[in-house]
């Protein structure tokens, strides 16, 4: 079969990430299949892509038990092998049967066959390109793993060219924090920088990136609380949080802000999954809107009732500007809250820069 109208889709992803769904969908359409999964097997947030038709159960999967520890991940994702493999090579019938990962999560959702392939990103995680299919339609055969394997090599130097892009689009982000006076760092899981800005580079030695590229703080508290909040255990709601370092001998007091990147900020390729900035404790401006919305993946809506919060109104002084119900800020506010990282107005006007009024 001839794929050059499909390798040149497959490259123009690696440059433009909204293409990746297209490619995603025509890799099923192979396959006689619902959708494909493109995720990043580490530890973490899950960090991943899927066609639209099966996004529903990818969903239900990345918050089930079965994200961490399904035996078609064990058995298949650890293969290092250069082609695409299907359930029956890891699984004999009678054992597929028995794992209820099949029996009772992918069935009931109308799935039950893959076949995938598996590579190694240069953001030392492995990437899995898995193609599900439905139960009803029976096994992916052999020889359609043989016809997508020409393609394998080609998904594997896209991925490699999206994590560089990926790369490039962090180091734009903390420049753009840069100019507006913003210390800024696009990190990885466990705290890896991906990119730094000179202005976060300034509060050394009480910020500094050490060995293997990580953020370290002098004071230990601080430490132990930024761990907390890239492992998601700081904010009830989500990864992320803002961590109060009190003033020292050589510094006044600033506050260290760790947000979720969402949307397309968060990349599969490049591991980018937490943006961390720095806010000194002074009374000043909280960010504009087109900023709100770009850290934080805010509606427009939801970034305008943010920046009144910031500006010390209340819920009601908002509803009556903006001549709606009170209600209808509550909601906005509470999706606010998630995309924040966020619990209460205290906490979101403490982390868009302008303490809270009396």
């Amino acid at each position: 079969m001839h794929f050059e109208r499909l390798i040149d889709e497959i490259y123009e992803a690696a440059v433009i990430p909204g293409r990746w769904i297209g490619v995603l969908d025509q890799l099923a359409q192979l396959a006689d299949a619902e959708g494909t999964l493109l995720f990043a097997a580490a530890p973490g947030q899950p960090r991943w892509l899927s066609s639209d038709r099966i996004r529903r159960p990818i969903e239900a999967w990345v918050s089930s038990p079965f994200y961490q520890d399904n035996p078609r991940g064990q058995r298949l994702v650890p293969t290092r092998e250069s082609r695409f493999l299907t359930d029956l090579d890891a699984f004999t019938a009678e054992e597929i049967e028995r794992e209820t990962f099949y029996t009772s999560f992918l069935r009931p959702r109308g799935l039950g066959w893959c076949v995938g392939t598996s590579i190694h990103s240069p953001a030392g995680d492995t990437l899995v390109f898995s193609i599900e299919k439905a139960h009803a339609k029976g096994p992916v055969p052999r020889e359609v793993a043989e016809l997508l394997d020409p393609l394998r090599p080609h998904l594997a130097r896209a991925a490699v060219l999206s994590a560089r892009f990926g790369l490039e689009r962090a180091r734009a982000t903390v420049e753009g924090l840069n100019l507006i006076g913003l210390p800024a760092a696009v990190l990885a899981r466990q705290g890896r920088v991906l990119a730094a800005n000179e202005a976060l580079l300034a509060y050394a030695p009480d910020v500094r990136i050490a060995a293997g590229d990580r953020v370290e703080f002098s004071s230990s508290k601080t430490r132990a609380l930024f761990a907390a909040a890239c492992e998601g255990r700081l904010s009830p709601l989500t990864s992320g949080g803002s961590i109060p370092v009190a003033r020292s001998l050589t510094r006044s007091a600033f506050v260290v802000h760790v947000v979720p990147m969402r949307g397309q900020g968060r990349d599969v390729f490049s591991g980018a999954e937490l943006l961390l900035y720095i806010t000194p404790v002074v009374q000043q401006a909280g960010p504009p809107c087109e900023l709100l919305q770009a850290l934080f993946d805010l509606s427009p809506a939801e970034a305008r009732v943010a920046a009144m919060m910031t500006q010390g109104q209340s819920v009601k002084a908002i509803a009556e500007s903006l001549s709606v119900q009170p209600n209808t800020i509550r909601v906005q506010l509470k999706a606010i809250f998630s995309k924040t990282g966020t619990g209460r107005q205290a906490e979101l006007v403490s982390l868009l820069r302008l303490p809270p009024s009396a």
